[in-house]
């Protein structure tokens, strides 16, 4: 199993292998990610965990950039605590990877290719992003673990 990790405030958590894919929201704290993580971590062997690198926006206010960086400094403390191994890719090394050439607004070209990717997953609504943004990093750390060897 790969899992895929969108570590911000609307992001998700995503599990792919060759034949299944599930995704979840981001569950709102920080102990509810880490039981999501253990629960999957005890129910699944993680090959490889991607989670993207975040930083700090243009225009994004202190305190949210401070929540933002909390995030992504938790969801890698909760790998490490767990003994999952990661990786870690900014977002345009993964975009353009990962999603399909094309105009318009990446959120909604990574929600659109994932419901075409992934139909058994509910992506139904367009706060659904987050979840469509893990689920291709998964297919990274997939992609990453076959070309590099992990």
């Amino acid at each position: 199993m790969y899992l895929g990790i969108d570590p911000g405030q609307t992001g998700g958590v995503a599990l792919i292998d060759d034949a299944t894919a599930q995704a979840w929201r981001y569950p709102g704290d920080i102990p509810e990610a880490a039981i999501l993580l253990r629960r999957l971590h005890v129910a699944n062997t993680i090959r490889l965990a991607c989670i993207e690198k975040v930083g700090a926006m243009p225009r994004q206010g202190v305190s949210s950039t401070f929540k933002f960086g909390a995030n992504y400094g938790a969801w890698q403390g909760i790998l490490c605590a767990l003994g999952i191994p990661f990786v870690t890719v900014t977002p345009a090394q993964w975009q353009k990877a990962m999603l399909d050439a094309g105009t318009g607004e990446t959120k909604a070209r990574s929600l659109s290719m994932a419901r075409r990717l992934f139909p058994m997953v509910d992506l139904s609504a367009k706060a659904d992003d987050g979840k469509a943004d893990a689920l291709h990093l998964a297919r990274w750390a997939k992609k990453f673990s076959r070309e590099a060897g992990v």
